[in-house]
């Protein structure tokens, strides 16, 4: 007899803390990070690469981290993720998050069901939102969608735009509650605001839309100026006729993870 073997996955992090991003800035949030990505945006932050062992933060902002080797099974996860939602941190969702986790979205198919059913969150998703087909695997346990259209005057790849609209007329047919997160530096342009206003106003997205100045890393500092970005937001605004919010990553104001 054949032993069947148990789907496993690499995962970063587990970790408790604030949502720093987006309009549900400030909820408790526990936090699956995922390795990998199929994206190499120039203003990443995030290490997307394989590592050796999944960190689990001891306690909420300790920096004191358990580690678990790489890859981890499935059962073995969520039973991590179930001792990490502890009564006292008072989580308000469970985000999934990467890396680009849809890489793993045969892993999650099975994971999340179980996911719920154990911590009874409601589940967030951060995702690129250029994989359209690995989303339709997961829809029906997820709550809301972290959704990025990648400019590619910003990321320095090619874009992808047929991929977001696809994306984003799933989100809309399937009921998912979702934001639309645009990041932009000193050279996004014109063009690629252009397309992706057209994006919006074909889908018939009324989501909640966010410009992101990019945060300055090491590959690169081309942070977008005051000027650049309110006439951003005011242009946004008046072309998809609603409101335009502009947010900053505010977990790096406050030091959190």
């Amino acid at each position: 007899m054949v032993q069947e073997t148990q789907p496993s996955a690499f995962v970063s992090e587990i970790f408790s803390s604030a949502q720093g991003e987006g309009v549900n800035i400030g909820r408790r949030q526990l936090f699956v990070r995922f390795c990998e990505c199929h994206r190499r945006c120039l203003y990443c932050d995030t290490n997307v690469e394989r590592t050796e062992n999944l960190r689990i933060e001891l306690e909420p902002g300790c920096d004191q981290f358990l580690d678990v080797p790489n890859p981890v099974g499935l059962d073995r996860l969520l039973d991590l993720i179930e001792q990490a939602n502890r009564p006292e941190f008072a989580h308000d969702d469970l985000f999934i998050t990467g890396g680009e986790p849809l890489l793993y979205a045969d892993f999650l198919e099975q994971m999340l069901p179980e996911a719920c059913r154990r911590l009874g969150l409601p589940v967030h998703l951060e995702t690129s939102s250029d994989m359209p087909k690995a989303f339709a695997q997961i829809t029906p346990w997820v709550d809301h969608v972290l959704m990025d259209i990648k400019l590619p005057s910003v990321t320095g790849e090619a874009g992808t735009w047929d991929e977001h609209l696809e994306f984003l007329k799933q989100i809309i047919s399937s009921g998912t509650d979702a934001t639309i997160k645009l990041v932009v530096n000193a050279d996004t342009t014109q063009d690629d605001l252009d397309r992706a206003i057209a994006i919006l106003r074909e889908s018939g997205s009324e989501f909640p839309v966010i410009l992101q100045p990019m945060t300055a890393t090491l590959q690169s500092d081309r942070t977008p100026t005051a000027k650049q970005i309110l006439g951003w937001q005011s242009q946004m605004a008046v072309a998809l006729g609603q409101t335009v919010r502009i947010i900053p990553q505010t977990h790096k104001m406050m030091g959190l993870l």
